[in-house]
């Protein structure tokens, strides 16, 4: 079943940001401690696989288009 959301859940249970795609039309993941070697992706299925591969890696989300590596959720469940 494919992926339908990629979130930032805050400790109340809250989503506060989720994945969306870029300007360019990809979604923008980074790996762990870096926030310059952008590897992009197509699909949240692709997103989704990085991260629950690199576990300490991150994706951008919005608002703030910035790096969330920590309280994601894919899909309701905790990475």
């Amino acid at each position: 079943m494919a992926v339908a959301r990629i979130e930032k859940v805050d400790p109340s249970g809250v989503v506060v940001q989720r994945a969306e795609l870029g300007p360019d039309g990809n979604y923008h993941c980074l790996p762990s401690g870096n926030n310059v070697d952008t590897v992009y992706f197509k699909t949240l299925d692709e997103v989704a696989d990085y991260l629950r591969t690199n576990a300490k890696a991150g994706v951008r989300m919005n608002p703030g288009w910035s790096k969330i590596s920590r309280r994601i959720f894919i899909d309701g469940i905790a990475r």
